[in-house]
């Protein structure tokens, strides 16, 4: 898979690279001692709320590491760079929630009360198909734009603002390279292909709509609306659909959640 000297023709994958470079920064960008408006009921509902998000850090660099080698041996060497520099955003994402829990002396929720979560993530990795992978880490961004855009209003002053509008920037950067790397590919496909990229967009979309269930409690103490978020998600990925011409015939409907069977109490506690 490693080529002595590659060709590279991308310019536009290359400069996403260098942003990627330029915009790399450290925990010292953020005030970590500044003031902030959060009261202990809405730390503790933001701490269950990030859960997903912040293991879903840990899976990106997981899943990262997996396609690169597909893509090294596809010669794909730009998105290779491109990728090598999105690891370590998500890295610094990761290593920023773990603070934040730190902070505010709270805990994640127990995985294993977030079934859909570990559904979310093997779904993802579920094809060898380094496309279908980018398509779906765009879903993912996607939602994190909203999700760290939600957090943002919680606490548009303090340290949650300063946090979200880092990583935004970072999110915005990673929506760049998937819009790249999907243009030139999905008009390519055959129809049956594009719509497997609907299939797996519905896939995670369960997925979604069953966390958000689980997690209404603690985001609704947090100031954060899960249904409001998701069908703005489901908007934009339609956008998307449009934009990138992923299918002329199916537009299905938004999917039904994963039938879940939470505990009783298990999202507020």
């Amino acid at each position: 898979m490693i080529q002595v000297h590659p060709e590279l023709h991308d310019d536009k994958i290359l400069r996403l690279f260098e942003k990627g470079i330029h915009g790399q920064w450290g925990e010292d960008a953020i005030a970590w001692g500044q003031a902030t408006d959060v009261t202990p009921r809405v730390r503790h509902g933001l701490a269950l709320t990030l859960t997903p998000v912040y293991l879903g850090e840990q899976t990106a660099m997981i899943g990262i590491a997996t396609v690169i080698p597909l893509l090294l041996r596809a010669g794909e060497t730009e998105a290779v760079l491109y990728l090598s520099s999105m690891q370590l955003d998500e890295a610094r994402h990761f290593r920023n929630l773990h603070r934040l829990y730190d902070l505010f002396e709270e805990d994640p929720m127990p995985a294993r009360r977030l079934p859909e979560m570990w559904r979310y993530h093997a779904r993802l990795l579920h094809s060898r198909e380094p496309l279908e992978w980018v398509w779906g880490i765009l879903i993912s961004d996607l939602f994190a734009r909203r999700f760290y855009g939600a957090i943002r209003d919680v606490d548009p002053q303090g340290l949650l603002g300063a946090i979200a509008r880092r990583t935004l920037q970072d999110e915005a950067r990673h929506q760049a390279f998937s819009d790249r790397f999907l243009e030139n590919r999905i008009p390519q496909l055959p129809e049956e292909r594009r719509a497997s990229l609907l299939d797996l967009r519905d896939d995670l979309f369960r997925s979604m709509d069953g966390l958000a269930g689980r997690l209404e409690v603690p985001a609704r103490d947090a100031g954060i609306d899960t249904t409001t978020l998701l069908d703005g998600l489901w908007l934009d990925t339609e956008r998307w659909v449009e934009r990138l011409g992923i299918s002329a015939t199916r537009r299905p409907a938004r999917p039904l959640a994963l039938p879940r069977t939470p505990r009783p109490g298990a999202a507020s506690s």
